[in-house]
């Protein structure tokens, strides 16, 4: 009886062992009413801390962004006030992986407040998007993200969108 037990223990430690190797990636949930397919050029999008990572207010944030082809990135993301601002706009990724923000862009994402969870969007876009057709400041809530996402990206060919998550303390 006692064998059967130690079986049990062991089979339970290696299974934890080879399922906390795994990466869960989140999607964002996307409307089939919105009339925009998405591509699945992102394979992967998270703090290079990782998803759900803890940031202190002014500290740097840098992303890890994986395509499988060249094109655009919009970051936008939503705070615990659910107010949609954005990280950056039109920002060129070669395929492969990438990391936010880049040298070209000469600056650096901040953590600042509002203190708690944020939830941040990969956008990405075969095309620059039209920064005249999408204006992300004053956008409040859930809905009115997607839907300023899907407009910011429904003349893209290829497209496709990535959420990730970060707290700020």
């Amino acid at each position: 009886m006692q064998a059967k037990s130690l079986r049990l223990v062991i089979a339970a430690a290696i299974a934890a062992v080879v399922l906390s190797s795994c990466t869960i990636y989140v999607r964002p949930y996307w409307p089939s009413d919105s009339g925009v397919e998405l591509s699945g050029v992102i394979q992967d999008f998270r703090p290079t801390r990782g998803s759900g990572a803890t940031y202190f207010v002014g500290e740097s944030i840098e992303f890890m962004l994986r395509t499988t082809t060249s094109g655009y990135v919009t970051l936008t993301a939503i705070d615990p006030d659910g107010r949609v601002y954005v990280l950056a706009r039109n920002v060129f990724v070669e395929g492969g992986r990438n990391i936010l923000p880049t040298p070209s862009q000469r600056v650096t994402y901040s953590a600042g407040t509002p203190r708690g969870f944020h939830r941040v969007r990969a956008s990405f876009t075969s095309n620059r998007t039209s920064e005249s057709s999408v204006s992300y400041q004053g956008i409040y809530g859930e809905g009115n993200w997607t839907s300023s996402i899907s407009v910011d990206i429904r003349p893209s060919p290829v497209r496709d969108v990535s959420e990730t998550t970060l707290y700020i303390r």
